[in-house]
């Protein structure tokens, strides 16, 4: 308990899944969180829940879609917690469309969430960590490692993500700045099961879905979380750019 006292983090896509298992995790361990999301309604929920147990969250709603709200963003987490020692990049959103069918508003909005949103919160965020040291936790996908027919869009930008946290660790290697990438495969949230839905057998897309997992099972939000954690301490100080895969052995096959 207790591994992230005196730490204040910023986390992405509290709304549901992986986001919102890492805020409650980062909570109990003792961190200040700062969370965002566009569904206010449940970031809502989320700061009641955890401000009821006496634990210190805070949300702020945006849509990270657009380099504004990042910057309004940041600026908000630093004038309520005054620091921040960890940005978890975790927001993402995926689409299940052949690649001639993909519209340049789906390309778009896609590379918008999952990748500029990432540039434009590291860009905020490093100034202020040069002066202190900090930890940059990003979140790619297995699927920045290996492809999967349909998710033309989403595999661009999760490979952007990959190569982008490479470089940025490389530059401020030495600035007491860890920046990492964590590479989830699939994981059981809300947005694979929107995916699992998107197909006409939605109970044998998810059979399919789990079949491919050597484990036999998908993998959890509290299972990335308690990555992500691992992460944001300071156990890992020789991480400068790695990309941690966490997919149940799924892309060893």
């Amino acid at each position: 308990m207790n591994r992230l006292a005196g730490k204040v983090a910023l986390i992405t896509g509290v709304g549901s899944g992986i986001g919102q298992a890492a805020a409650r995790l980062f909570c109990r361990q003792g961190a200040v969180v700062f969370g965002l999301d566009r569904n206010l309604q449940a970031g809502q929920a989320l700061a009641q829940e955890l401000q009821t147990q006496g634990q210190l969250f805070h949300f702020h709603p945006a849509d990270l879609s657009n380099q504004s709200a990042c910057i309004e963003s940041v600026g908000q987490c630093l004038e309520t917690c005054k620091q921040i020692d960890i940005l978890y990049n975790n927001v993402g959103i995926s689409a299940v469309t052949p690649f001639l069918e993909t519209d340049a508003v789906t390309v778009e909005q896609i590379l918008a969430v999952n990748f500029l949103s990432v540039f434009y919160l590291c860009q905020q965020v490093i100034p202020q960590m040069q002066h202190r040291g900090g930890v940059i936790i990003n979140t790619a996908s297995e699927l920045a490692v290996v492809a999967q027919p349909l998710y033309t869009a989403y595999c661009a930008s999760k490979g952007a993500v990959l190569s982008f946290t490479r470089a940025l660790a490389l530059e401020y290697a030495q600035s007491n700045i860890r920046i990492n990438a964590l590479c989830p495969g699939p994981i059981d949230t809300p947005m694979l099961q929107q995916e699992f839905d998107l197909d006409a057998d939605p109970l044998a897309a998810k059979a399919q879905g789990i079949a491919s997992m050597p484990i036999g099972r998908l993998g959890t939000p509290e299972e990335i979380a308690q990555v992500a954690l691992f992460l944001a301490t300071d156990a890992p100080a020789l991480m400068h750019g790695a990309s941690l895969i966490v997919d149940g052995a799924k892309t060893i096959l």
